[in-house]
């Protein structure tokens, strides 16, 4: 078995990651953030990895050497960043997009830092809780050359208020399994190729796809299919070639026997309430099978007056049957001051399923 070394990226100084990181694209240790059993290690390994996902059983991704450095520099070449340029420290490090802080400080040949980074990686939240409070986390955002944004669906009245307070926004769309973002502002990195299945799934291939799910046989046949990697995204292809992420194959729920987009009631309620944080889940129901709650977040909804004087759960009804069809009303309602996050900055699902909701019918 090869050498290992295992690091707890939570519980380590950052340089103290990036030079194990360093390490591991010269030939030396496999670097491993995870717990998890570790056996048949591919040879060509350089990074073993938890896969990020909001919900499901955690599996180790194995990836290369060349795969990380083809990613970094890439990333770096084509967002515009050179050696005088430095990235921020924005993300937890347990997760590709953490760790790709690391990798693009590698490629350029200097340390990644805390503030006044020149570019800066962020989720949805972060940018939705910067631009509500508009303190210093807003300011670095607007200071920084290029922001790459993305781990989660993203809200086009959130891109839209994030330039218009002076962000320079670029979306990105990638996974673990392709060594993290591989396509931005829709458009696919140099040799990567994205092509759309008969199922409407996104796949994707090029130079920086993982090697494979470690000691996970079944799932690496399943998703490593070829050259390509088949993902948990829809999406289509546009005039200009441009891709566009239409929701997780997952997305959709059938309740009372009726399939409903979680997407679609989604974007119907971001549309009505712009500047709220807005998601949509489906939860077991002992009567439908499944239904939906709709989870709406500002820092104003801590108080109880303001919950039960602006919004109703019969109003939210009424507007989302007559845009969409009755079927898709959501029979639960919860109002929150800020969305619980997990480690990795993406949303904590079982706690929204979990949580009491403000109001059900």
């Amino acid at each position: 078995m090869r050498n290992v070394e295992r690091i707890d990226p939570l519980a380590v100084e950052p340089l103290r990651l990036r030079d194990a990181l360093a390490s591991a694209l010269e030939g030396g240790p496999v670097l491993a953030l995870t717990q998890l059993p570790l056996t048949q290690i591919p040879e060509s390994a350089a990074l073993l990895i938890e896969t990020g996902g909001s919900t499901g059983e955690p599996k180790v991704v194995a990836l290369s050497a060349s795969a990380l450095q083809r990613s970094s520099s890439l990333s770096n070449r084509a967002l515009g960043a050179s050696g005088t340029d430095q990235w921020s420290l924005s993300l937890p490090l347990n997760h590709i997009a953490g760790i790709n802080q690391l990798l693009r400080s590698i490629d350029l040949g200097n340390d990644p830092v805390a503030f006044d980074a020149q570019f800066i990686s962020i989720v949805p939240t972060q940018l939705y809780r910067a631009i509500e409070l508009a303190g210093k986390a807003l300011d670095e955002l607007r200071g920084a050359k290029k922001v790459l944004i993305g781990g989660a669906a993203i809200p086009e009245q959130l891109i839209e208020q994030g330039k218009d307070v002076g962000i320079q926004l670029v979306t990105s769309y990638g996974m673990t399994e392709m060594s993290g973002g591989c396509i931005y502002d829709g458009k696919a990195l140099p040799g990567v190729e994205v092509r759309i299945e008969e199922s409407g799934r996104i796949s994707l291939n090029g130079p920086m796809r993982a090697l494979c799910y470690l000691n996970n046989e079944r799932a690496t046949n399943q998703s490593f299919v070829g050259d390509w990697f088949v993902t948990s995204d829809h999406g289509f292809i546009d005039n200009n070639g441009l891709l566009h992420i239409a929701g997780r194959a997952d997305d959709v729920i059938i309740s009372g026997g009726e399939k409903i987009s979680t997407q679609e009631v989604q974007q119907v309620v971001q549309q009505r309430y712009p500047n709220m944080e807005v998601y949509v889940i489906g939860i077991p129901d002992p009567e439908w099978g499944e239904s939906l709650r709709l989870v709406m977040a500002h820092k104003d909804l801590a108080s109880k007056q303001s919950r039960a004087s602006e919004f109703s759960l019969q109003e939210i009804r009424k507007f989302v049957g007559e845009s969409l069809a009755k079927v898709a009303a959501p029979r639960s309602l919860l109002l929150l001051s800020e969305i619980p996050l997990k480690a990795n900055g993406k949303i904590d699902l079982a706690a929204l399923e979990a949580a009491q909701p403000t109001e059900r019918i």
